[in-house]
Order: structure tokens, then C-alpha cells, then sequence
């Protein structure tokens, strides 16, 4: 015990590093766990990651959260995940608590879910399918994209197991009834001359001298991304039901520039699958107008023109479903043509996990209610987005408050 006191608190990295090494030996670990904090914080990067190790070795439940703070370093990284695999079923509960976590980045999120897909036991696989099945958007794509992407079709067979070929069909529904609002966003907003002065966006032009943000064009470019991501969910849902090869050519075909690879796209897609939505599903991958892609759903959505304000604030009611940035585009346009949302719509955005919805909702509120902003804004000043901090600072200044 002592010789490896010596070892863990040596000045030379080779010796800390052995003496770390060894420390997942669980008899010897007891009267040095005071030490951990220390490795883990050492400058040498091989005495950090082999901390994390014996953390898993040993068990070391009080620090586990540092295992999971590990996903976010890209030094660690690694160490971490393998780290959190070890734990075996013991690591799922807090790895889906990490991944549920909508505050946490996209990537850490993404290495949750890639840990429990290593764990790979029959507890990671209900883990995997479950939320599969409830959640949406990037998280179920890249849970999808776990599951098919396990050894020896483990992944694949689990969910078959759990929900069926008729659960399967029920989420490629999903996304179709999805594709359907998304639809109805692009015809009904489409023409709408929006734009704007007084904000900075991908989508610029100069106007006598000033640069404009057409607005219209903004969320319209949202919405067909939002597109794209259903179809991408729709395909690989279906690597579920049939061969991966034949799915595989036919994405990689009808995502072709060429109106022939295309054919012959739809043409393998026509031969391989025979799931109740399959016409619909061609229908909608075939070049057609919006107008036409809609008409082909009309059995699964119904649709009723609105005006735009009116379908603007239908988007906004499925905002759980619509991505972060399609999100910010609809209240920025809201802002620019001064169209009124709801309370609830608003005040939801302000509490939105992503900086730049924020930012876009305090924008919106500084149009349509100066005096709701300026009873929120006090209570906005911790924000943990410096930029959106910065942003309430500067309304703070401007209307005076105290």
C-alpha cells in the first residue's frame, strides 16, 4: 500500500501510470481511494483514462458521474465510453438518464446511446427499443443507426423481437404522418413575401444598400431538411424488415441527381418491400411537387388549407417533433411579419434546451409584448448561453430596468 502511495503520487508520469494500473486491484484500493480526485485531474492524459478504468474495475460508484463528465472531452472520450461499457447493466440506468437529457449536446447524447449499444445485454437492447419507439428527430435516428449497426444483427432481431414487423411499419407511418405537417408547411407558406432588416442569417441579400433576411426562405429550407431526415428515418427503419443490401442500393440510387438511377431506385424499392404505406412511400421519394407529395398521404393526413399565420402556429404545436433550427425559423418569421403566437408557445421557446431558440424567442417577445419582456428579463440573466446573455444584458440596458 505504501510503495503504491509512492507510485500514485510520483513526479514521474511512467510511475503514476503503474501505480494507477495497479490500483484496480480491489484489496488495495480501499485505503487510497483519497486519491482518485487527483488522478483524475492529473496532467498526464495515459493517468487520467486509466483512472477511469479502474473507476469501472472497482466499482467506485461515487464516481461514476466522472465517467459520464468523460463523454463530453474529446481526450477521454474513449476511456469513458469503454470505462461505462464495463459496467455492464449496472452503467444503463444513468447512460439513458445522460441520453434523455436534452440539455446535454447532441454528441454526448450520441455516445450514451453508442455505450449501451456495447453493453450490448439484453437490459441494452429493452434500453435501445424503448426509446426507439417513444422518442424522435436526430435521437431515434441515431438510435436506429445503433441498432443496425450491432454484431451479428443482434440489434435487428431485438427489435423484432420486442415490437414486431407491425411496430416497425407503425414508426415508417410515423414519419410518413410527419412528412405530411411538413408538407402542408411548405404549400401553405410558400409566396410569403417576409423579410427583414434587422438580423443576421444564412439567407441574405442587398436591398438598396441594406442586406435583407427573406424569411420565408429560411423556414422553407428548414422544412425540406426536416424532409430529408424522415426519409433518411424511413430507410433505415426498413434495413429492419428487409435485406440491408437491397435497401442500401435503393437509397443510394434515388438519391441520385439522375432521373434514371432514380427509376431504378424506386424500381428496387417497388420489388423489395411490401409494407401498406408503400405506394405512398414512392409516391413521395419520386421528384413530385408538395403539392403532389401531399395528395399522395391524403389516407394518413388530412389537409385543410390555412393561412399562413394560422399554419405557423400549427408548426409551432408540433414543435416537439420539428428540429432545433426549423424551430428558431418559425419564431423569427412570426417576429417579421409581426403574427401573434400563443402564451404558451412563447413562453415554452424561452425555456428551450437550445441557445439560439432562446435567442429567437426574446426576439419575438420584443416585438409582440415589450411589457411581458420586460417582466421576464430579470429572471433571464443566468442564462447559460453566453450569447443569449449577452442579448438580455443589452434589453436590460435599453429599457431601463433596474
Amino acid at each position: 500500500s505504501n510503495v503504491l502511495r509512492r507510485m500514485i503520487t510520483s513526479k514521474l508520469e511512467k510511475e503514476r501510470v503503474m501505480g494507477v494500473r495497479a490500483l484496480g486491484e480491489a484489496d488495495y484500493l480501499q485505503g487510497l481511494r483519497l486519491y482518485v480526485p487527483s488522478l483524475l485531474q492529473d496532467e498526464s492524459l495515459r493517468v487520467r483514462k486509466y483512472c477511469m478504468d479502474v473507476i469501472a474495475a472497482t466499482r467506485l460508484e461515487s464516481y461514476y458521474p466522472s465517467l459520464l463528465r468523460g463523454l463530453s472531452y474529446k481526450s477521454t472520450r474513449e476511456a469513458a465510453l469503454q470505462a461505462l461499457v464495463r459496467l455492464g447493466n449496472d452503467g444503463i440506468p444513468m447512460l439513458v438518464k445522460l441520453a434523455d437529457d436534452s440539455h446535454k449536446s447532441d454528441l454526448v447524447r450520441l455516445q450514451a446511446w453508442n455505450a449501451i449499444g456495447e453493453i450490448g445485454t439484453i437490459e441494452a437492447l429493452d434500453a435501445l427499443v424503448n426509446r426507439m419507439m417513444t422518442t424522435w428527430g436526430i435521437t431515434r435516428r441515431n438510435i436506429l443507426r445503433r441498432l443496425l449497426t450491432m454484431p451479428g444483427e443482434v440489434g435487428i432481431e431485438g427489435v423484432l423481437e420486442r415490437v414486431g414487423r407491425s411496430g416497425v411499419e407503425i414508426l415508417i407511418e410515423q414519419e410518413l404522418m410527419f412528412m405530411g405537417q411538413v408538407y402542408a408547411g411548405i404549400v401553405d407558406l410558400s409566396g410569403v413575401d417576409i423579410t427583414s432588416t434587422t438580423t443576421l442569417s444564412p439567407i441574405v441579400e442587398e436591398v438598396n444598400g441594406k442586406l435583407s433576411t427573406d424569411y420565408t426562405q429560411m423556414l422553407l429550407r428548414a422544412l425540406k431538411l426536416l424532409e430529408l431526415d424522415a426519409i433518411e428515418r424511413c430507410f433505415l427503419l426498413m434495413k429492419f424488415l428487409y435485406p440491408l443490401g437491397a435497401i442500401q442500393a435503393a437509397a443510394f440510387n434515388i438519391k441520385s441527381d439522375s432521373r434514371s438511377n432514380l427509376a431504378r431506385g424506386l424500381e428496387i424499392l417497388d420489388n423489395t418491400v411490401d409494407i401498406s404505406c408503400k405506394r405512398s412511400l414512392i409516391d413521395i421519394l419520386d421528384q413530385n411537387s408538395y403539392e403532389e407529395k401531399l395528395s399522395s398521404l391524403s389516407e394518413m393526413v388530412v389537409y385543410k388549407l390555412m393561412a399562413p399565420s394560422e399554419r405557423l402556429r400549427h408548426l409551432l404545436n408540433l414543435r416537439h417533433f420539428l428540429s432545433d433550427w426549423a424551430l428558431a425559423c418559425c419564431l423569427q418569421m412570426a417576429r417579421a411579419a409581426r403574427w401573434g403566437l400563443t402564451a404558451e408557445q412563447t413562453l415554452v421557446c424561452l425555456r428551450h434546451p437550445t441557445g439560439f431558440v432562446r435567442e429567437a424567442a426574446l426576439a419575438y417577445l420584443r416585438m409582440a409584448s415589450q411589457r411581458a419582456l420586460v417582466e421576464l428579463l430579470p429572471n433571464l440573466r443566468s442564462d447559460p448561453d453566453p450569447l443569449v446573455a449577452a442579448q438580455v444584458e443589452q434589453m436590460i440596458v435599453e429599457f431601463g430596468i433596474g
